[in-house]
């Protein structure tokens, strides 16, 4: 019965992180110099290795240092790309070595922060934000 729950809760953390990468790369779409990223579903149904996403979000963490916004929104996009990285690497791991229940939690963990960060971006307003770049 847990094995069960454990595969069904793995499966929607899977779908969270995919959907998370979509709602990233439309903030990143978003951005004064859009950032585009390549979609990670064509990725895993094409002939490419969807862990690619994976450098495609380290490279925007690097890109995203030079958009014409502030720090604070630098940080928050930096963050997020990050949580979102641990989340992916986390259920990869999880596959390979076992749907542990805390494996699984950190992954969800990582997904809340990642929501926190992208609501923070989302509601970002810089009139009251002393950090203007």
């Amino acid at each position: 019965m847990a094995d069960r729950d454990n595969r069904e809760r793995f499966l929607e953390l899977a779908e969270g992180v995919v959907g998370a990468y979509a709602y990233i790369a439309s903030l990143l779409a978003d951005l004064p110099v859009p950032v585009i990223i390549p979609d990670i579903v064509r990725m895993a149904d094409g002939d490419r290795d969807p862990s690619d996403a994976l450098l495609a979000v380290q490279r925007v963490r690097a890109v995203v240092e030079d958009e014409p916004i502030s720090q604070t929104l630098i940080r928050c996009y930096e963050h997020m790309m990050l949580d979102w990285m641990a989340a992916y690497e986390l259920l990869a791991l999880a596959k390979m070595a076992g749907l542990a229940p805390w494996r699984l939690d950190a992954v969800e963990f990582a997904l809340n922060r990642l929501v926190t960060w992208a609501e923070v971006i989302e509601d970002y307003d810089p009139e009251r934000d002393d950090d203007e770049s």
